[in-house]
């Protein structure tokens, strides 16, 4: 009798699921009103389905920033190369704006330097032969003395030196030694080897003279 009951069970259940439609396949992978298929895993977007209006919403938002950005970074460039532009033109307006001013500051020079010139050559043709040296002295003397009148008119004057002075580091460097046995004169100037220039103006010294300085030594050194 048992056996006879759980055939009929086995049957019974047979019929239900036969009863039952089939889900198709068909019907698994349609999707929702979403637009949406359902897995195992999860869901999945079908390709070619439109998306939620939120997310399509959220999307255009990011194209328009990012093409906000690429405009506003191609503008900047743009500005960027017109300001070197302009730097370029006016680097080249200062430096041709120094030039005239080089040029004017030194035309007083540059005239005295082509008289001085015409002067040499001048007296170079009209030295006679017989010319004493007292003569050739006096005759470089005038020159020098023209040239000193040239630097006057550029800023610039004859530092005055003479024996006896104190050595001055600032404003003379040493030539040589000159020993002496005078504890008195010793690092004073013995003689200039070289006058020394500085500006009229400031004071600032351009060349330093050159002199021969004093220094005391014993008497026993000295002969020895």
């Amino acid at each position: 009798m048992g056996s006879k009951d759980g055939g009929d069970c086995t049957a019974a259940e047979s019929t239900l699921h036969s009863a039952q439609p089939a889900e198709t396949v068909e019907q698994r992978d349609r999707p929702d009103e979403n637009g949406y298929v359902a897995e195992e895993m999860g869901v999945v977007p079908i390709a070619g389905t439109p998306l939620p209006a939120e997310l399509t919403a959220r999307l255009t938002a990011l194209e328009a920033g990012l093409t906000e950005m690429a405009r506003q970074l191609a503008s900047e460039s743009a500005r960027a190369l017109a300001r070197e532009r302009v730097i370029d033109r006016q680097h080249a307006e200062i430096e041709r704006l120094r030039g005239i001013e080089r040029a004017g500051q030194l035309r007083p020079v540059v005239t005295d330097l082509c008289r001085l010139r015409n002067g040499l050559i001048r007296q170079a043709g009209t030295v006679p032969a017989e010319m004493t040296g007292p003569q050739v002295a006096a005759l470089l003397e005038s020159f020098a003395a023209t040239v000193e009148e040239m630097l006057e008119r550029c800023g610039i004057t004859v530092l005055p030196q003479e024996a006896g002075a104190a050595f001055a580091p600032s404003r003379q460097q040493v030539a040589s030694v000159v020993e002496i046995n005078d504890p008195e004169r010793d690092g004073t100037v013995a003689e200039v080897v070289q006058d020394g220039y500085a500006e009229i103006a400031g004071g600032q010294v351009v060349v330093p003279a050159r002199v021969k300085v004093h220094r005391y030594v014993t008497k026993e050194k000295m002969d020895g």
